[in-house]
């Protein structure tokens, strides 16, 4: 699996934000970032299928230290 369909990233977004307690809150600093990053560089999502279910990384330098 090398992308996420609408569905599957829909559903990933789900998970990660019932496992943060169910509400995510984001600045718009860091939506901005993220959607227009300064480096000049487009994060690119990796995705790997695991024996259990898949793994979504950041192959780029957004690090949580850099939020």
């Amino acid at each position: 699996m090398s992308y996420l369909s609408d569905a599957n990233l829909r559903a990933v977004l789900t998970v990660l934000v019932v496992r943060l307690g169910g509400q995510v809150d984001v600045s718009n600093e860091e939506l901005y970032d993220a959607m227009l990053p300064g480096h000049g560089l487009l994060e690119r999502f990796v995705v790997e299928q695991t024996a259990t279910g898949i793994r979504v990384m950041i192959s780029d330098s957004y690090e949580a230290g850099n939020r």
